[in-house]
Parts: C-alpha cells; sequence; structure tokens
C-alpha cells in the first residue's frame, strides 16, 4: 500500500521521475468522424474538428519504447455538455465511441491477468453471476463487485436481488452501531444527575445536525466513486475521495469556531447556567473529533463503491467495544474517571480508533485497489465545482430531514411533559427504523452508479427495479414490527404509563405506516444520487418539508388540537409526497443522458492518469 504516489514515480524507471523519463507508451484513441464536429479547435489551416480528426478513427502510438498493456486512454477535451451534439447521428456517433472507450480500457485492465482466470471470468459473466475473490492477505472468501466488468455484464432481478441483500445487511449494522455510539454516551452520563444528561443530550443533538453537514457532502462521493469505479478509473475513485475529504476539513472549520463559541448562542435557548457551562464543554471537546469523524465518513466509501460492505460492521464492533470500556473509565472509575467531561472524551479517542481501524483493513485486509497514495495538491484542491455541485444538494437532503424531527420536538415541548417524552422516544424508534431503508438506498445508489459509470443502462435499470421493490418490502415489515409490538418498544424507554400509552397509540398505527413513505422516500433518494441528480432530490425535499410538511402539521396541532398527531400526520403527507415525486422522476429517467452525463465528466475534467488500474500501477 504506497502512502504518496511519488514513491512509485521515482521507484518506476518508466515513471515521469524515473531514469528514463516519460517513457511509458501512451496510445491516444481517436473516435470516429460525424457529420459535424462537436468542437473546434486549432487556429487558421490547423482548426480541426475533435470528432473528424481521421476520418475512420484510429489510434495513435507515440514513439516511446516501453510497453503497457494497461496504457492511458487520454484525449482532448471533450464538450461538457449535450447542448454540443448537433444532431442525433452525431450523439449516436459518440455514445458508440464511449462504449467502445469502455471496453478498450476494460481490455487494458485485464490483459495483465492469467489466462484460467479471464476464462473463469468469461463464463461467470456469460451466466451473468459472481465469482469469488480471494485475496492472499485476506482470510475472508468474498464476492466483491471489484472483479465486474460492468460494461459487458448482464444481469437479471434475482441476481441483483441477491447483491442488493448482501450490501444492505452489513450496511444496515454499520448505522445501528454508528447509532449507539450516542445511547452510550447518554447511558453512562445519565446516572450523573438530570442537568448532565440533559447538557449531554443537547450536545449530541447538535454535533448529530452539524455531522449531518459532512453526511451531506460524503453523499457526493456516493455518485462520482461507484461511477468512476464502474468505469474502470480506480485511481480516480482514491482522488475523489482525497478531494471531498479536504474540502470538508476546510468547511468544518467555521462549524468549530460555532462550536467553541456555542455558550454565547445558547445562552437565549438555555436558561440553566450549568447546563449551558456543561453543553459548550461537550462541544468544545468534539471539536478534536470533527477531522476523525470525517475521514471515517469519506473513507469508508472508498470501500463502499468496490462492493466492499463487510468492513463498517467489523470496524465499528470493535470500535464499539473500545467506546464502552473509555466511557466507563474516563466517567465513572476510580483511576481514570473524570465525570461528564469524561464521556465526549471518550467518543472522540473512539473517532480516531474507527480510522485506524479502517486504515488498518483498506492496508491488510482489503480495499486498497483504488488507493494509488496521497495525490499532488494541485490535483486535490482541482474539480471543486462538481463536487459542489453535488455535495450542496445532498446536504439539503439529509439536513432538511434531520432539522424536521428536531423541529418536531421543538413543538412538541409546548404541549406538555408527557408530550415531550413521547415525541424523544418516537423519534429515537423512527431513525432506528429508518437505517434500514436508508441502507438499502446507499446500496442502490452504489450498485446503479457502477453500472452508469460502465454505460450499462441495462444493469442499472434492473438495480434501479429491485431497489424499488426493496422500498416497498422492507418499509412494509417495519411497520408490522412496529405495530404489533408497540407498547414493548415503548416501555424501553419509559416506566411512565401516561407516556407508553401516548407512545403506543402513535405507533398503532400512525407512525408505523409513516415509516412505509419514509422508506420509499429513502431509497429513491438513493437512486437519484446514482444518477447525479442531487439537486433536484435536495429541491423537493427542502420544499416538501418546509414549505408543506412541517406548516400542515403545526396547523393540524394547534387548529384541530390533534398535538403530536397533527405533526405526524403533516410530516407522513410530506414524506409520501417526496417518494411520490422522486420515483416519477426514476420513471421518466433518461438512462442514456445519465451515462452519456457521466463518461464525458469523468473523460472532460478529469486527468488522463485517473484511468489506470491497481494492476497496472
Amino acid at each position: 500500500m504506497v502512502l504518496f504516489e511519488y514513491i512509485n514515480d521515482f521507484a518506476n524507471p518508466n515513471g515521469r521521475y524515473g531514469l528514463n523519463g516519460n517513457a511509458r507508451r501512451r496510445r491516444l484513441f481517436i473516435p470516429p468522424s460525424t457529420n459535424r464536429p462537436l468542437f473546434s479547435y486549432g487556429y487558421g489551416d490547423d482548426q480541426r474538428s475533435f470528432l473528424s480528426l481521421i476520418e475512420t478513427g484510429s489510434e495513435y502510438t507515440s514513439n516511446s519504447e516501453s510497453s503497457d498493456a494497461a496504457s492511458v486512454s487520454t484525449s482532448r477535451s471533450l464538450p461538457s455538455t449535450l447542448a454540443s451534439v448537433q444532431n442525433d447521428n452525431d450523439g449516436e456517433s459518440f455514445r458508440s465511441w464511449l462504449l467502445e472507450h469502455q471496453q478498450q480500457r476494460y481490455s487494458a485492465v485485464n490483459s495483465d491477468e492469467d489466462i484460467g482466470d479471464n476464462h473463469s471470468r468469461h463464463n461467470s459473466l456469460l451466466h451473468g453471476g459472481i465469482y469469488s475473490r480471494r485475496s492472499s492477505k485476506s482470510t475472508f472468501s468474498q464476492k466483491n463487485v471489484d472483479d465486474f466488468d460492468f460494461a459487458n455484464l448482464r444481469t437479471n432481478l434475482r441476481i441483483e436481488s441477491k447483491i442488493l441483500l448482501r450490501f444492505s445487511v452489513p450496511l444496515t449494522i454499520t448505522f445501528i452501531l454508528e447509532h449507539f455510539f450516542s445511547i452510550i454516551c447518554l447511558l453512562v452520563v445519565g446516572h450523573l444527575g438530570k442537568n448532565e444528561l440533559a447538557a449531554v443530550s443537547l450536545g449530541t443533538m447538535l454535533s448529530t445536525i452539524t455531522f449531518a453537514i459532512f453526511e451531506g457532502i460524503a453523499t457526493a462521493l456516493d455518485t462520482l466513486c461507484p461511477q468512476a469505479y464502474g468505469s474502470g478509473k480506480y485511481k480516480l475513485v482514491g482522488t475523489h475521495i482525497q478531494r471531498c475529504l479536504v474540502f470538508s476539513w476546510i468547511t468544518f472549520i467555521p462549524c468549530a469556531i460555532a462550536w467553541w463559541y456555542a455558550k454565547y448562542l445558547l445562552r437565549y435557548i438555555i436558561e440553566s447556567e450549568e447546563v449551558l457551562e456543561l453543553t459548550s464543554q461537550f462541544l468544545r471537546v468534539f471539536i478534536i473529533g470533527g477531522p476523525a469523524y470525517i475521514f471515517f465518513e469519506d473513507g469508508k466509501r472508498l470501500l463502499q463503491s468496490q462492493g466492499i460492505f463487510e468492513a463498517g460492521p467489523i470496524i465499528l464492533f470493535f470500535s464499539a467495544l473500545t467506546n464502552v470500556c473509555m466511557s466507563w473509565a474516563f466517567v465513572w472509575s476510580s483511576k481514570f474517571g473524570m465525570g461528564f467531561i469524561g464521556a465526549p472524551i471518550a467518543s472522540v479517542i473512539n473517532f480516531y480508533v474507527m480510522d485506524v481501524f479502517l486504515i488498518l483493513y483498506i492496508a491488510f485486509v482489503d480495499g486498497k485497489k483504488c488507493w494509488f497514495g496521497v495525490q499532488p495538491l494541485s490535483k486535490i484542491f482541482s474539480h471543486w465545482g462538481h463536487l459542489m455541485h453535488l455535495a450542496l444538494p445532498g446536504i439539503v437532503m439529509l439536513e432538511s430531514e434531520y432539522l424536521a424531527y428536531e423541529v418536531m420536538t421543538l413543538f412538541a415541548s409546548f404541549f406538555g411533559t408527557t408530550e415531550l417524552a413521547a415525541q424523544s422516544a418516537i423519534s429515537s424508534i423512527a431513525s432506528l427504523a429508518y437505517m434500514v431503508p436508508f441502507s438499502i438506498g446507499i446500496a442502490c445508489s452504489t450498485r446503479i452508479a457502477n453500472f452508469i459509470g460502465a454505460s450499462n443502462i441495462h444493469g442499472a435499470k434492473k438495480a434501479t427495479i429491485v431497489g424499488q421493490i426493496a422500498s416497498l418490502i422492507v418499509p412494509f415489515f417495519n411497520c408490522v414490527i412496529l405495530y404489533v409490538f408497540r407498547f414493548d418498544i415503548a416501555r424501553l424507554f419509559t416506566s411512565d404509563d401516561s407516556v407508553i400509552t401516548l407512545v403506543a397509540n402513535l405507533l398503532g398505527p400512525l407512525v408505523s405506516i409513516v415509516q412505509i413513505f419514509d422508506g420509499i422516500a429513502s431509497v429513491a433518494s438513493g437512486i437519484l444520487r446514482a444518477q447525479g441528480l442531487q439537486k433536484l432530490g435536495g429541491v423537493i425535499n427542502l420544499l416538501s418539508y418546509y414549505a408543506f410538511a412541517l406548516p400542515f402539521g403545526i396547523y393540524l396541532s394547534r387548529a384541530y388540537d390533534l398535538e403530536l398527531y397533527g405533526l405526524w400526520i403533516g410530516i407522513g403527507c410530506g414524506m409520501a409526497f417526496i417518494g411520490l415525486s422522486e420515483n416519477i422522476v426514476i420513471f421518466f429517467s433518461d438512462w442514456e443522458n445519465i451515462a452519456l452525463q457521466a463518461s464525458m465528466f469523468e473523460t472532460t475534467s478529469l486527468d488522463p492518469e485517473d484511468s489506470i488500474s491497481s494492476e497496472s500501477s
């Protein structure tokens, strides 16, 4: 595993810094001509069309003597929008060239493999099947998507259902374990006193809302990384991760400043001086853990884009054990105990433990196929425009739902203590149930984006159909479980009879039914992320929650004295609208246009070296 790509360059005699200088041979694949050019370049007599360089299409090879089976396909800039394609014939010709370009890249990557392995791969692909890759450094025998020729893979609903199940289960466990960390913090501190419990609850809520910003930024990687991986550009996957990581760290700076001075901002909300001081201490400690949390959220996308979803549960299982031990020791131990402040310190250390486990997993188990070392700063700080184009709507999509629940909790406080306690319990239940369809949405996003990156429209459509079916089935089971066990679930949160009754009544069946709409909307949002339509999804979410759902819910709760029932009716209608709107967009998707846009972005905006695979490094 290489930390810096410069090490490879110096060590390779044919590298850019090697003894032979730029000795690596590169091939320039020239697409066939069309009736009209996509654009022209050059001046005077030398002005030529990109698509008419050579009338029948050709290949130019440099004079370098060094052979390279996985040489990089390079070209001059392509247009950034489809508007440049003048007519249907041009569009079809360009689309055919992109598919041919894809095949050439895969042929180059696979040429280094032995004939027997190619024969097995060929048989597997003919049957639309999956085969195992056994790493010499891994004790796991797993069927990862990193061996797929996504451009040629002919899949079906049965295969995609199995893959979706295999992806979703470990993802669900991962998110539940992440949610478990905040619960540990509450349980450990809760016995210190009510002020400490109130402070850690408020601090956890504010940190969760802030971290949702960086989870939203990371959703850009749910589009960029799987598409790059599906198109065979393995180095580009790591480059996307590093760009997003640096962008997120810079974005965290104003958040850290706000946390540091939170005491002065929260003074207008919190009356208790002790709670205010403790909350401020909690957030100031969490500033240290922010970069580590961001690293883990972005870093695990490196694995997910390759179809490696088993790492999350393994890493979080061991880090959860260390978190429990550290939380107890730093809060209650007679030797190391620090009281309240020990809880956030334990959480911050745990973030870095998670990062260490993630790095070790990539280095010694699996996932380093897409890691080519730390890229030059010039490359990391380039192409941020497209990243922001995907990241900002991703933030809106996540924050709109996070904040909607917090607004509901705020309004519940006006109805009384019983209602506030019931709403807090219901929010926790709904958040936990949401993890299942949310995991399915991420799994769908990864799989569909792999196919889109490889311009495999057939595979993308099949994976989308399976995801939409799962968005109906899985939330239905959530609904049934919450309804049947509503009293048992309520008793887990409180022993107060009035609160238990209210929670059970809300679950039976209002909140249980809302989970169906929430699940449909969650998976649909994942599919839109795979298509690169975060902006549209963000607009739908924002308008649905804040222009319709919350105002409608507040009106019902006030005008008709429905209180919590009114709030949940409103939010449920908003989720139903989101699910319906996004699925309509998906149903009328122009898949060829989506695949073409993805291929054009990769070809126009990125360096040629980004398309190399790990086998050729």
